[in-house]
């Protein structure tokens, strides 16, 4: 996975096509760490991918097959990463903070998709929502909002 934006990285600047480029690295990323938190326990279920695809087509009003595939290269990728320091530095860069709170509370709505918060899911959103700089008050709102969504 890292590979696969570190290209989309060195892209960026090499063509007239910034833009759509620019755009693609940011759905990658953010599904990227949707997977992450789907497959941190080791097991990802078939309601937790309909989040993950939900998810993107919602916020990057994609159709359903292309935010199938970018989950699916999202999963196929998971294994080659190293570490999350390089996602969200690009987060980082390129996200607004209404962006990061977006991106932490879809974190939360994957975590709730199979009515279980496992130790290791809070962890890891709780540790990206650090190296992001998001606000706690913004992360606990994130969490709430997410837990409200899924019981309405």
């Amino acid at each position: 996975m890292l590979q696969q934006i570190r290209k989309l990285f060195e892209q960026i600047g090499c063509s007239a096509d910034v833009e759509a480029r620019d755009e693609q690295d940011v759905r990658m990323i953010s599904a990227a760490l949707l997977v992450e938190v789907a497959t941190v326990d080791q097991k990802l279920d078939q309601c937790e991918r309909d989040t993950l695809t939900q998810l993107l087509c919602q916020h990057y009003a994609l159709d359903l097959t292309s935010a199938t595939e970018i989950v699916n290269e999202a999963i196929a990728q998971r294994d080659r990463a190293t570490s999350l320091f390089e996602f969200t530095q690009a987060v980082n860069d390129q996200f607004t903070e209404r962006d990061k709170y977006l991106l932490i509370r879809q974190m939360w709505q994957v975590a709730f998709s199979d009515d279980v918060i496992e130790a290791f899911e809070e962890h890891l959103i709780r540790r990206v929502a650090e190296l992001i700089y998001l606000p706690h008050g913004l992360f606990t709102k994130a969490r709430a909002e997410a837990r409200d969504m899924k019981n309405t």
